[in-house]
């Protein structure tokens, strides 16, 4: 895991993608691009509107965004158990699926949460607040 210290205490800048600031997913996007040399596509491109749902009536983003396929890969749903690399979504007190952090083994994960620095956490501390997992594949292979 000392490979992600280095991805420990950049602080939060909204739409940040790089070691000045970062957001939720631009923590996830600069890890892969550093340490995996993936690009991943913005959240833009995988329809992110604030409607993720937790809610069998409306879309959540672990059933769409396999949809959102770029010429570079995707993100599919993933079973557990995680693996290192695997994308955890969360869920706040509401049904809205706003944070998203990135599984690095042994219980624990690393992620930004708004207006504070990145961290690791043990994933058991958050399982009230998980909906589910996505893994990243690139062409035909899982990365």
């Amino acid at each position: 895991m000392a490979k992600f210290d280095k991805y420990i205490g950049i602080p939060y800048k909204n739409l940040g993608r790089d070691f000045d600031g970062i957001d939720c997913y631009g923590l996830v996007y600069l890890i892969f691009k550093n340490e995996r040399g993936i690009i991943l596509p913005d959240y833009t491109e995988l329809k992110y509107d604030k409607k993720w749902y937790k809610n069998s009536c409306e879309s959540h983003i672990t059933d769409n965004i396999s949809t959102c396929a770029t010429d570079r890969g995707m993100f599919v749903k993933a079973a557990k158990p995680y693996r290192e690399y695997d994308c955890i979504i969360f869920y706040s007190g509401s049904r809205i699926a706003n944070h998203i952090g990135l599984y690095i083994g042994n219980d624990k994960f690393i992620h930004c949460l708004e207006e504070r620095t990145s961290e690791i956490d043990r994933v058991s501390m958050w399982n009230k607040y998980i909906y589910g997992h996505m893994r990243y594949i690139e062409g035909n292979n899982i990365v």
